[in-house]
């Protein structure tokens, strides 16, 4: 499979993912519509990764080596605590500079759906960051570095991955996208940022339902 045709396929995956998000949670209501959303979002996460490991041909970032599993994990377990101290500087800085309200309207909203389906979190904390990672990350970041440069690619990558995420706080997203960007250039592997977006979604929510 070219790069070109797998870009596709990705951002494919994630445009249904998000339109058919928010189709289906409109069309049906309450607990029927977060599950049929979760059932579409796994479908084509699982599509989305098969895909990608039918790619034989290294991106920007992976070609000048990977790094062995274990770095891999022990930078994604690193990469958790950059990602929260990225979210907590992004923070300091909304409310001082752009005098922003720290209130995410996000988070709520998910905490919410999660406790009408339980099962949503299978979304929350798993489809969405595979998703996420391998559109921003391996497709966005990956493909264009070579054109715009490590960093140009990084930025734009960034910036498209907090206006999904949460655009009410994009400066926020865009730092926490720069340090997933980072950690994927580091070990030239997509499990690392991986690891650590689904460990920051994960310990992001469990903070947020002990409040």
């Amino acid at each position: 499979m070219s790069l070109r045709k797998h870009a596709l396929t990705i951002i494919a995956a994630f445009i249904a993912a998000v339109a058919g998000n928010a189709l289906l949670t409109s069309l049906l209501k309450g607990a029927a519509g977060l599950w049929a959303t979760t059932a579409l979002l796994l479908v084509l996460t699982i599509l989305a990764w098969q895909r990608e490991r039918h790619l034989v041909i290294a991106n920007a970032i992976e070609t000048p080596g990977v790094a062995g599993r274990q770095e891999q994990v022990l930078w994604g377990m690193i990469g958790i605590a950059i990602v929260l101290a990225c979210e907590l500087l992004g923070a300091f800085i909304e409310v001082r500079l752009f005098h922003q309200v720290q209130t995410s309207q996000a988070v709520s909203q998910t905490m919410a759906a999660m406790m009408t389906a339980p099962g949503y979190a299978v979304a929350v904390v798993i489809c969405w960051p595979i998703l996420q990672e391998l559109t921003f990350r391996k497709v966005v970041f990956g493909d264009l570095a070579e054109t715009t440069g490590v960093f140009g690619a990084a930025l734009i990558s960034s910036l498209l991955f907090a206006l999904s995420v949460d655009p009410a706080h994009w400066f926020t997203q865009t730092l926490v996208g720069l340090a997933l960007a980072y950690l994927y250039r580091h070990t030239g592997s997509l499990a690392t940022p991986l690891i650590a977006n689904i460990g920051t979604t994960a310990l992001t929510l469990l903070y947020a339902f002990s409040r």
